[in-house]
């Protein structure tokens, strides 16, 4: 498993090298663990240089599940964008409002070397076009007006008070759902014995 490293870093704004297949034959074990660190950290998107890897790939939450892309590269933008709050697991509690086109179209290679080309539109294409900022050493900060950026960063006490407050709900409920679910279980457990008993009784009797 990754960790991501410190938002500060030099490596967040250095461009990855590029993914060499010929060289390199772990890239579907960086697909893996790169989309376990994805799901563990809760975001949709995430690329190689956020945990320090040296390696221009991103994987994403899609509609057949994480995926992971190579070498990408925005080939085609639309004209017409959309203006949407964004946030990054490298800046924890920043929410900015970004505006960026609302379909693009992507080239890339997969885990095999193989070459693709995809058409991505709503949060697909945005969070693509976040990652690949990401990779081309842009982080989502430098996409926002100086007048923004100072309004979130003063936000962020606040944001991250909220955050917590929502992470310790999520682990109340659910440690009272584990609760019921072992209580359910031994319900179940208990129902079983004294059926076991009565059949063994009756067998006795008979």
């Amino acid at each position: 498993m990754y960790t991501l490293i410190e938002e500060a870093s030099k490596v967040l704004r250095t461009p990855p090298a590029p993914f060499d297949f010929e060289s390199r034959e772990d890239a579907k074990e960086i697909e893996k663990t790169l989309s376990e660190s994805m799901d563990k950290f809760g975001g949709i998107g995430l690329s190689a240089n956020q945990v320090g890897l040296d390696a221009r790939v991103f994987v994403m939450r899609t509609q057949d599940g994480n995926k992971a892309f190579f070498n990408p590269e925005i080939t085609k933008i639309s004209q017409e964008t959309d203006l949407l709050k964004e946030g990054c697991l490298s800046f924890p509690d920043i929410y900015l409002m970004i505006k960026r086109p609302r379909v693009c179209e992507m080239k890339y290679q997969d885990a095999d070397g193989n070459e693709h080309s995809t058409m991505l539109d709503g949060v697909g294409a945005r969070c693509a076009q976040h990652e690949i900022d990401h990779l081309n050493g842009i982080v989502f900060l430098q996409r926002a007006s100086k007048l923004k950026l100072e309004r979130a960063l003063k936000s962020r006490p606040k944001e991250r008070k909220r955050r917590i407050e929502y992470e310790k709900r999520q682990a109340i409920a659910q440690y009272i759902q584990q609760l019921q679910s072992n209580k359910d279980s031994e319900h179940v457990d208990g129902e079983s014995v004294e059926e076991s008993d009565s059949l063994s009784s009756n067998a006795q009797a008979s």
